[in-house]
C-alpha cells in the first residue's frame, strides 16, 4: 500500500511541477525571480533526464507523450545523470522516484 501511495505522490508531483513549467511558459509576459525558458519560437523542446527506476517507466513515457502533445513545448526523454542525488543538470529537467528523506517534502522545484 506505502509503495502505490508513493508512485502517486510522485507523479502528482511530476505533473504539478511541469504543469507550473507550462502556466510561466503560456503566459510569458511575466518573469518569476527573473528566470524564463530560453526560446526564439514554439514550440521549444526541453530535454527530461530520466533518473527512475524500472517500474516507472510507463509513467514517465506516458507523461513525456501526453505534455509533448502540447503546441508550445516538446519533451525529449535523455538518459538521466542525477539518480543519486537527483540534483540539478543545466539545460534539463530532472525526474527522480527516490526518497529525500523524512522532511515532509513532496518534491523539489
Amino acid at each position: 500500500m506505502f509503495k502505490t501511495s508513493r508512485r502517486i505522490t510522485m507523479v502528482t508531483v511530476m505533473v504539478f511541477s511541469l504543469l507550473v513549467m507550462f502556466a510561466a511558459v503560456s503566459t510569458a509576459n511575466h518573469s518569476w525571480g527573473g528566470y524564463h525558458w530560453a526560446r526564439t519560437a514554439n514550440p521549444f523542446t526541453l530535454k527530461i533526464g530520466n533518473n527512475t527506476s524500472s517500474n516507472w517507466t510507463t509513467q514517465f513515457n506516458t507523461a513525456i507523450t501526453d505534455w509533448s502533445n502540447s503546441s508550445v513545448m516538446n519533451l525529449t526523454a535523455v538518459a538521466g545523470t542525477a539518480r543519486r542525488n537527483c540534483k540539478m543538470v543545466a539545460g534539463t529537467v530532472q525526474v527522480c522516484n527516490s526518497t529525500s528523506g523524512n522532511n515532509g517534502w513532496l518534491g523539489f522545484n
